[in-house]
């Protein structure tokens, strides 16, 4: 039966179990009543034979004192009649059997009967006693069958009462077993059909304050906690899903600008250089560099630079398609990946992208100009590799910046080739000046009025080892892209001044240096420490130096500039335009900067007096220069008349081949050695007058 029990529904086990605890109960109750009652028939019956047998035992004293059997046989007659009485004996006072009697009765025809032997019969003595001494005893010996009859008859009155109470209880048991499997059956369908259909939103309703019911409020409770939980784990997968598509966007999109970025680039490069060639459109990869990017960053910080870029990102887009890729692989460096039909679209494409950016952007109120160098390479599917086609667009884009900047290169072998050599050059460069590669010479400028060298143009000069002298136009950008130029700039600067503080003292205090100075110097804070460090340590006067700058390098941003400038004139030292008037300068950004001199370019000098537009120009530019009080310089000048028409002019300073070439410093020291004799013949005779 206990095997039984675990696959029994708890319906059945309660039924079973109530069943076995009544029967239990039951057993017990009518052991206990035919114990009881088996107990009272059996005192009671023996109470009234021994009360029958003290009745006799005081008839038969005499008898058995005088040994009467017949008298005794008679007297024990009615205790024969009795039922229950199997056998009655006589004992002398020896207990020696005098009588015995064994009445005969009717037998029983009950089919219990087979229960008698079971009753063992009884025995009850009875002393006889005669004038108070005991001279015999009477024994009686007791048959049970009328108890068993009687127990009988008991046991089918409880039997029938038993049954009665069974089914009453079972009554009971039955309604009292529904409150509780009810419940129970209820909360299984709950759970399972929670289980089934996950519906954590639903609960149970208490309807009792037992274990049930506080099943019933722990399972709600629960459901509430998955309910949390699941509300929980629902918001974490959302924020997840949200992280993940952050991370998925980080890891393909450049934060700054939104537009792909390096890893995108390379996954995108890949799959065009991998998929097979169609005859419909060619891939072309354009490598695009900011120009004067760093120059952003230096001047107004990290933070402007960030935002330009962004504005650069949304010009860009602007000039491409949606389906057009372009990619921010670092710094100020960008790629786009174009499908076009040949060369004349790219051209087109590159043209617009670079007029876009050339024009002025508006960051944080300030003005700002770049331009934009393109390097453009053609992907051969099937045939080139990711690295390869990178190295072509780079050697493209270095060819770009090498004409200029500001324009767009497509890639040849013979390009790859120069650019070798260029990358040769910049990298012998980074040597030149600790090998004592690098010379400075020098251009006198004459004044026109005294005749006399009145100051010099320092010009750098390198020495290369196999390509003999290169002049600035030959490796100066080499310097100013690799930042080589503050370096050099700063020798510039104190080589130029110790020779000035020597042909100071041999000839002329009032000798003055004019030092190129290039757009990566103007925009190194150092310029201005390293200026006022060489004009102390060489004993030079500010006013005997001049910085010349282009006119590009101040018009690029006019706010940096005039800063710039006037923080440079604090120093007590001139500034110069060099190459005045080839630009576009505005006038009124001239009045607002600290200029003191303005020098000619030799593009107009050279008209003079054949060309009426140079010749207007020259005018022009003196007569702008003088209601400006300003210096003004005419360079590149190589004839006499050139040179006439000045002095009329009232152009009071030029240079130029005329009076001599830019000099070594030992040939400068020559020239003013032997001046005026070191000048044309046809001017000795003013400038012998003009120093007696």
């Amino acid at each position: 039966m206990f095997k039984l029990l675990p696959h029994l529904k708890i319906a059945h086990k309660l039924l079973l179990t109530e069943l076995v605890m009544t029967l239990s109960m039951f057993l017990v109750f009518i052991v206990f009543a035919f114990g009881s009652h088996y107990h009272n028939l059996r005192t009671h019956m023996i109470r009234d034979i021994l009360v029958q047998t003290q009745v006799v035992a005081t008839s038969i004293g005499p008898a058995v004192m005088f040994g009467e059997v017949n008298s005794l046989t008679k007297t024990l007659e009615p205790l024969t009649e009795n039922q229950n009485i199997r056998s009655i004996t006589i004992f002398n006072q020896h207990h020696q059997a005098i009588q015995q009697l064994n009445p005969q009765h009717p037998q029983s025809t009950a089919v219990w009967q087979w229960l008698y032997p079971f009753f063992r019969d009884m025995e009850v003595s009875t002393p006889i006693v005669v004038n108070e001494k005991t001279v015999g005893t009477l024994q009686a010996t007791i048959k049970q069958a009328q108890i068993v009859d009687v127990l009988i008859g008991f046991a089918w009155s409880n039997a029938l009462a038993v049954l009665a109470a069974a089914l009453v209880g079972c009554l009971i048991i039955w309604r009292l077993n529904r409150n509780i499997v009810n419940p129970i059956h209820a909360l299984q369908s709950f759970v399972s059909n929670i289980t089934r259909n996950h519906h954590y939103d639903q609960r149970i309703t208490i309807r009792s304050q037992d274990e049930i019911g506080m099943l019933g409020h722990d399972i709600n409770n629960m459901l509430e906690s998955i309910r949390q939980r699941d509300a929980q784990l629902q918001t974490e997968l959302e924020h997840r899903k949200i992280i993940e598509e952050k991370l998925q966007f980080l890891a393909h999109y450049d934060k700054n600008t939104q537009l792909l970025n390096r890893h995108a680039f390379e996954e995108a490069i890949t799959r065009k250089i991998t998929a097979p060639p169609t005859s419909q459109s060619n891939v072309y990869l354009l490598l695009l560099d900011l120009d004067r990017f760093k120059i952003v960053n230096d001047t107004f910080g990290h933070n402007t630079g960030d935002k330009l870029l962004l504005q650069v990102a949304h010009r860009l887009r602007g000039n491409l398609s949606q389906k057009d890729a372009i990619f921010r692989l670092g710094g100020d460096e960008f790629a786009i990946l174009l499908d076009a039909p040949g060369r004349q679209t790219i051209e087109q494409v590159c043209k617009r992208i670079i007029q876009t950016i050339s024009a002025q952007f508006i960051v944080d109120d300030h003005e700002i100009h770049i331009g934009v160098s393109i390097g453009i390479a053609q992907l051969r599917a099937g045939f080139d590799s990711k690295t390869e086609v990178m190295k072509n667009a780079d050697v493209a884009l270095y060819q770009a910046k090498d004409a200029g900047r500001n324009t767009y290169r497509f890639y040849s072998e013979m390009d790859e080739a120069n650019t070798s050599e260029l990358r040769n050059l910049r990298e012998a460069l980074h040597f030149a000046l600790q090998n004592q590669e690098l010379e400075l010479y020098y251009q006198p400028i004459i004044h026109t009025q005294l005749l006399k060298t009145i100051g010099f143009e320092a010009l750098l000069r390198w020495r290369h080892p196999t390509k003999g002298l290169l002049s600035p136009d030959q490796f100066i950008h080499l310097a100013e892209g690799s930042g080589l130029i503050v370096s050099i700039g700063a020798w510039v600067i104190h080589q130029s001044l110790k020779q000035l503080a020597m042909w100071q003292e041999m000839f002329d205090q009032d000798l003055f240096m004019n030092v190129n100075i290039s757009s990566r110097q103007i925009d190194d804070d150092s310029l201005s420490d390293t200026i006022r460090h060489a004009l102390d340590f060489y004993h030079i006067s500010p006013r005997t130096l001049n910085l010349e700058i282009t006119e590009s390098m101040v018009m690029r941003n006019i706010d940096a500039a005039k800063q710039i400038l006037y923080s440079l004139k604090q120093l007590g030292i001139g500034i110069a335009i060099d190459d005045f008037g080839i630009g576009h300068s505005s006038m009124n950004y001239l009045k607002q900067l600290p200029v003191d001199i303005l020098k000619i370019d030799k593009q107009f000098t050279a008209g003079i007096p054949h060309d009426k537009v140079d010749i207007a120009i020259v005018d022009a530019l003196v007569a702008l220069a003088v209601s400006l009080n300003l210096k003004v310089v005419a360079e590149g000048v190589e004839s006499a008349i050139q040179f006439e028409y000045l002095q009329y002019k009232l152009c009071h300073h030029v240079q130029g081949y005329l009076f001599s070439a830019a000099l070594s410093a030992s040939q400068t020291t020559t020239f003013m050695a032997d001046f005026p004799e070191s000048i044309p013949a046809v001017f000795r005779k003013i400038a012998s007058a003009d120093n007696q």
